[in-house]
């Protein structure tokens, strides 16, 4: 009997240890299963944000312009037509902006995102052509839109062919460019940059040196730029308000942290919505597409902006 009792703690302990293996293998299958399911969720909920389209209507009040004058202005950017994002999709979002009846639209970049089908690009000519029919439309163009970073990512090595889609779509394009324009029968003056990272953007061609002093220009200047970054260059130059994209948003926002760690821009304090800088108004939109078919706490967006004049001699 004496050597009998220790094998029986043996084979109880020994039974024991294998509970023990069986459970915490079942365990860890269960959190497993649990932290996969979890990762799913989070990203299927990722996927429904980037097309759970958000519309803002947002005040702009500029001194260049009369205290009577306004308009509606619809500020679009970073379609992105991709596989990821499809020309249903967009034609919704259009629709969407449409239907706020705005006076003018202005789209500030990256229509696209590699180099979509032929089939593809028809669609969107066909839609952008269907929308500037009805409302003025304007676009400068952006990173994704063709030129060297493009073509070093998987793009267009220029920029020429998403132009003369723009263009034979009825979208009037302004690349270093500006022109006099009237929405709602207000003058406006419309500049429009070269995107920053193609290294076209040349504001000499497009706007003039800002003088000391009282402001030496009668229309207000509004300023489309895809890359808000170019900002610190262009105070020497005399606008009003710069209207950006690029940012979108961060795509990628920490919860009640409101910080986008992952925003291509240089200052991540600032990826959307419209803010006061040096004397001047920037609205930087978080665009309607994306690139990699997910967003976190960061909706696409379809901006609205009532512009309009305000006293300077009115003491705030």
């Amino acid at each position: 009997m004496g050597p009998e009792v220790p094998d029986f703690h043996r084979e109880m302990e020994r039974k024991r240890s294998n509970r023990l293996r069986k459970l915490n293998r079942r365990e860890w299958i269960q959190y497993s299963l649990l932290g996969g399911a979890g990762i799913l969720t989070s990203i299927g909920y990722m996927a429904f944000e980037a097309q759970w389209v958000e519309i803002n209507e947002r005040e702009i009040l500029l001194s260049a312009m009369d205290p009577r004058s306004n308009f509606k202005l619809l500020h679009l950017s970073d379609l992105h037509l991709s596989r990821i994002v499809s020309i249903e999709y967009l034609q919704m979002v259009i629709k969407e902006g449409m239907n706020l009846s705005p006076h003018a639209c202005v789209i500030t970049g990256d229509f696209i995102t590699d180099q979509p089908e032929e089939k593809q690009l028809n669609k969107l000519h066909d839609l952008l052509k269907a929308f500037a029919s009805k409302v003025p439309t304007y676009a400068c163009m952006g990173n994704h839109d063709g030129g060297k970073w493009a073509h070093e990512n998987g793009g267009y090595a220029t920029n020429l062919k998403i132009r003369k889609l723009l263009e034979s779509s009825n979208v009037i394009v302004l690349e270093n460019e500006r022109m006099e324009v009237y929405w709602n029968g207000v003058p406006v003056d419309l500049a429009g940059l070269g995107d920053l990272w193609s290294g076209n953007c040349r504001p000499n061609e497009c706007l003039d040196k800002k003088l000391p002093g009282k402001k030496d220009y009668a229309n207000p200047i509004l300023l489309m730029n895809h890359n808000p970054d170019a900002r610190d260059a262009l105070y020497q130059y005399n606008w009003d308000l710069m209207l950006s994209g690029h940012t979108h948003g961060g795509q990628f926002r920490i919860p009640f942290q409101n910080y986008a760690p992952f925003a291509p821009v240089n200052d991540r304090s600032r990826t959307e919505g419209a803010f006061g800088w040096k004397d001047r108004v920037i609205h930087i939109t978080r665009g309607v597409g994306n690139v990699y078919g997910l967003r976190l706490n960061c909706r696409p967006e379809i901006s609205l902006l009532s512009v309009t004049g305000i006293d300077r001699n009115i003491a705030l």
